[in-house]
């Protein structure tokens, strides 16, 4: 990167740490973001200190003048017009990911992805890993950017390991990117707003195993055959796993207990002792163990690590019971699939909270799901229309203007031993700035509906 000169678009976390890896390496950097607020203002004078310019408004063409490379923040769309210009200027256009694979040995990265699941497969693969004292971190699409780590890690340690969440967004502005062991949960409609069609999204995820050697590791879900038709794409070996017991698969599980084959070594780890749900999926769970394992990992080690697990937070938690009513969030969920992952959850009648920003999804899949467990749908935000359109006639469904107004509709609408759950299906910023935060006000509004209904009875 000596003497690059490079132009960042996006003042996000991600941004803000690979304009100081880029400076620290010999490059040239500005950065430009649209958005101002006080986040964002303390970046831009944290950067500035450093010698780092930072531009706050449009992105404004004139600065690809003398630039060498174009690096977008995760998110930041390839149709931009910068971007566009960039591109016929010549000017390189990559991601972090892109930038990773420029200081991350590979044989020091693992790589997670899927429609649903990657992220806690990711953070149970890193406390697996943990469990067995392997220096590793955590970081990527979940956590720390993988920016960060590269200036604070020490990569000649050769049992060093860094366990990374990839998206579809990160993964469509690179070229090069390949890590030593990649594992694909999953594929189903999503970003489709973005990526316009399934095949680009599956050519997208499935990128990394065309550059993948013999000496590395590609972890498939063969229980989806789009998913493991993929093992056709790379020179990699391919670990299959399946919870349904697939005769190819090298993981699965047998009679309460996961079964690995892996490199001729026969492994057989219990898990009936294991609160299956805080996996939310057998496949996260597969995918996990098998990592571990082609770690070098020792069964015992694996099953302590999985006893001590415990979920992250605004995947299908518990967050209160009212009046006998149980409140769930799983604000994570923002497609359609994971709508239907939850619904087969469900062993009580429940209410869904769904709606949010569209992202290209079609929801009458779910039509198969009632007379069921399914009672009714409150609707909320921008997709309310949509998604009304294609379940009307269907399922009892009622809109409301707030998240608030939800939580007390659908409470009203139940009875003890119901359940409602904030479950989206669509992205969350048509209102807030992230899943978290709209997990987190449902949380909010929830713990005032408890206060609200606790001081009646009291009072």
């Amino acid at each position: 990167m000596q003497d690059q000169s490079v132009l960042i678009l996006g003042l996000g976390k991600t941004g803000k740490e690979v304009a100081l890896l880029l400076k620290e390496r010999g490059a040239k950097v500005e950065i430009t973001e649209i958005a101002e607020n006080q986040r964002i203002l303390r970046r831009k004078k944290e950067l500035e200190l450093k010698g780092i310019k930072v531009f706050i408004g449009p992105h404004e063409k004139v600065l690809l003048k003398n630039k060498t490379l174009l690096v977008l923040s995760p998110g930041v769309r390839l149709d931009l017009p910068i971007v566009k210009k960039a591109r016929s200027m010549g000017i390189p256009v990559i991601g972090e990911l892109e930038i990773v694979t420029r200081f991350i040995p590979k044989k020091n990265l693992i790589a997670i992805t899927g429609t649903n699941g990657k992220t806690t497969t990711s953070f149970l693969t890193y406390k697996i890993l943990k469990k067995s004292k392997i220096n590793v971190k955590l970081g990527g699409n979940i956590g720390i950017p993988l920016s960060r780590l590269i200036r604070t890690s020490n990569f000649n340690d050769p049992s060093f390991k860094i366990v990374t969440e990839v998206s579809s967004f990160q993964l469509e502005t690179t070229d090069n990117f390949s890590p030593h062991i990649y594992a694909i949960l999953n594929v189903a409609p999503d970003h489709l707003d973005r990526h316009f069609s399934m095949e680009r999204y599956l050519n997208i995820k499935s990128s990394p195993l065309t550059r993948m050697s013999s000496d590395d590791v590609a972890i498939l879900n063969c229980d989806q055959d789009q998913v493991a038709h993929l093992a056709k794409l790379t020179e990699a070996k391919v670990i299959f796993f399946s919870h349904r017991k697939n005769p190819e698969a090298n993981l699965f599980i047998d009679n309460k207990s996961l079964v690995a084959n892996i490199g001729g070594h026969f492994v057989r780890i219990y898990i009936g002792d294991l609160d299956l749900k805080k996996f939310h999926s057998l496949d996260n769970l597969l995918c996990a163990v098998g990592i571990a394992l082609i770690e070098g990992i020792d069964a015992e080690i694996v099953h302590k690590a999985l006893v001590e697990y415990k979920p992250l937070a605004h995947r299908q938690q518990l967050i209160a019971k009212i009046k006998g009513v149980n409140f769930i969030d799983d604000s994570k969920a923002t497609n359609e699939a994971a709508v239907e992952a939850l619904i087969k959850t469900l062993d009580a009648p429940a209410i869904l909270i769904m709606g949010g920003r569209d992202k290209g999804g079609d929801f009458s899949s779910l039509r198969k799901y009632f007379p069921g467990n399914l009672k009714g749908i409150v609707l909320i935000g921008e997709a309310k229309d949509k998604i009304r359109r294609q379940l009307e006639g269907t399922f009892p469904i009622r809109d409301c203007k707030t998240l608030g107004e939800a939580v007390r509709v659908s409470f009203s609408w139940s009875k003890r031993g119901d359940t409602v759950v904030l479950c989206p299906g669509c992205s969350s910023f048509d209102e807030f700035s992230s899943y978290k935060e709209r997990g987190n006000k449902f949380k909010e509004e929830v713990k005032k509906l408890k206060e609200e209904i606790e001081k009646k009875t009291t009072g």
